[in-house]
């Protein structure tokens, strides 16, 4: 969810000024919006991720008068289907943030609360959709200060002025110093030797380092009335599609939008796309997920408060999707939109009905068995987390890592989480390091799931793992606990001496069902307890269970 503050009076004039606030609050609420309080000047909504054309003023007001139907404007169209400029885009940019979508806005009428909410609009759409500007980012600019023909690419380190800066700085400097740079830099990545810092460019010189800061030469007011509106990122589907959310947010501010070609080498595209994509539904569907009879007519009147356009076509609704509405993708979608509109208080609840008797797994009821076993021998039950790191799982314990046999995590922000496990042992001895202040003898267990590579594939297996702490006990006493475990385990298992590095050696055994080894018992050695910071003989057991 996110947060939202609109403009009581700027609302209103977008929406109508005969509706009142409270009507307002009552059917965002309807529409699937929470309402959050409002005050002399502002309402305060929360917004589902799934819906971020409502998180613009101007789309939140245009989705409320399709809902009380006050609307019947369910298609956007150009100015102009000629590209008013265009856009280069260059190689050195393409494993760094490859894709590029434009608009051009013109004829528009500004002032402080319409600025303000396209601004902030921009901005959550960033944070929120486009994960805080990593996977899609937009710039605003001044059309009339900018050239006809732009470049887009990766560059050596240069200098411009930043927005809100005086002095021209290079881009290096910005994401030292700028209050955005600061924000956001973390998002490029430089080598000295690279071309590497993602901007757009006119013949005047840089309009932005992307995605962090625009130039002060395009900065946009209120006098500003032809605007060209960039958006960058690393998904198209989502760079393309923002491009038709803006377009039509600025057209419902009576903007004239023009496109914008872009080349990709000898590819080009032109945005925006504005694409009117259709799904059609047979209306007994519609009817069998909602649980009501809908009917044809009222499935029309209900897909436009959706703000849908729609037909019937060979036994089938069919519905054309408005080109802002990023979050449509499967029929599934429209259908939950005509619950929406529906009502889910008019949905009856109705029962469902299983053809089977729930019952445990075969393996829950051998973890739960084990269990009562080793908590009726005094022992504790530990859940610990299935991630660890090379330090714990191999180092400490004196067992050499081979990268080819465990999974390792990739880009790991902590380097006490880089792995999965491949045994418990560790973690219970963990467990012990963190309570060396508890009484002892201490006895802990665990039963769960280890992880590990084979082939190159993952692989899960279950394991039993126990442990104790005691001055007064020796190897006979550990031994007895996992012989108690193993009577009531089907198999015939033996022992056999055997080596192990986090063992000492002469006091850990292997056991063996058949020719397989299935685990080992024994006491560890000191060096292990060492590592650990654990001061009291320690003794063992893993086996595969």
């Amino acid at each position: 969810m996110a947060g939202v503050s609109f403009n009581k009076t700027y609302l209103s004039r977008l929406v109508g000024k005969s509706i009142d606030f409270d009507k307002i609050a009552q059917q965002a609420t309807k529409m699937g919006v929470e309402f959050e309080g409002a005050d002399s000047t502002e309402m305060r909504f929360q917004i589902t991720a799934n819906r971020p054309d409502l998180l613009d003023i101007v789309g939140f007001a245009r989705a409320l008068k399709n809902f009380m139907h006050k609307s019947k404007k369910f298609s956007y169209k150009m100015k102009s289907s000629a590209p008013y400029l265009e856009i280069n885009v260059g190689k050195d940019v393409s494993g760094i943030r490859p894709f590029i979508s434009g608009i051009v806005a013109k004829n528009i009428d500004f002032d402080d609360q319409s600025l303000k909410h396209l601004l902030n609009f921009s901005e959550k759409f960033s944070d929120i959709f486009g994960r805080h500007r990593e996977k899609l980012a937009i710039g605003m600019h001044n059309l009339d200060k900018i050239g006809t023909v732009l470049k887009y690419d990766a560059f050596p380190d240069q200098e411009f002025v930043a927005l809100g800066e005086k002095k021209s700085m290079l881009f290096s400097k910005v994401l030292e110093t700028n209050k955005k740079g600061i924000e956001y830099g973390d998002i490029i990545t430089c080598h000295k030797t690279q071309n590497c810092y993602p901007a757009l460019k006119d013949l005047d010189g840089v309009l932005a380092l992307i995605p962090v800061v625009n130039s002060e030469r395009t900065k946009i007011s209120t006098s500003t009335h032809n605007m060209f509106i960039d958006m960058t990122g690393t998904s198209k589907y989502v760079v393309d599609k923002a491009a038709d959310m803006f377009a039509a947010t600025l057209m419902d501010m009576g903007a004239y939008i023009y496109p914008v070609k872009v080349n990709y080498g000898k590819k080009s595209n032109v945005f925006p796309i504005m694409e009117e994509r259709s799904i059609s539904i047979p209306l007994g569907q519609i009817d069998e997920v909602l649980g009501v009879s809908v009917g044809f007519n009222n499935a029309l009147s209900l897909a436009e408060k959706m703000g849908y356009a729609c037909s019937y076509l060979n036994k089938k609704i069919v519905f054309k999707i408005p080109s802002y509405r990023l979050d449509i993708l499967t029929d599934q979608d429209i259908i939950e939109d005509m619950a929406i509109a529906y009502g889910y208080e008019y949905i009856a609840n109705m029962p469902i009905y299983s053809t089977q008797t729930g019952m445990l797994e075969e393996r829950t009821e051998k973890n739960r068995k084990l269990s009562a076993i080793m908590t009726g021998l005094g022992f504790g039950e530990m859940m610990n987390s299935y991630l660890t790191s090379e330090n714990e799982n191999f180092n400490k314990m004196r067992v050499a890592a081979n990268q080819s046999k465990y999974i390792k995590l990739k880009n790991s922000k902590t380097g006490s989480i880089t792995m999965m496990r491949t045994w418990i042992l560790p973690s219970l001895l963990k467990n012990f390091s963190l309570s060396v202040h508890e009484k002892m003898p201490q006895k802990i267990f665990e039963a769960d799931v280890v992880f590990a590579l084979a082939n190159k594939m993952p692989s899960e297996k279950y394991h039993l793992s126990a442990a104790m702490a005691d001055p007064k006990a020796n190897f006979n006493d550990i031994k007895s606990v996992l012989e108690s475990v193993l009577n009531e385990i089907p198999g015939e298992y033996t022992f056999r001496a055997a080596a192990h590095e986090s063992f000492i050696e002469g006091r850990v055994a292997d056991i063996v069902v058949g020719k397989a080894t299935v685990g080992f018992v024994g006491e560890l050695h000191p060096e292990v307890l060492s590592n650990f910071g654990i001061e009291e003989p320690c003794f063992g057991f893993e086996i595969i269970i």
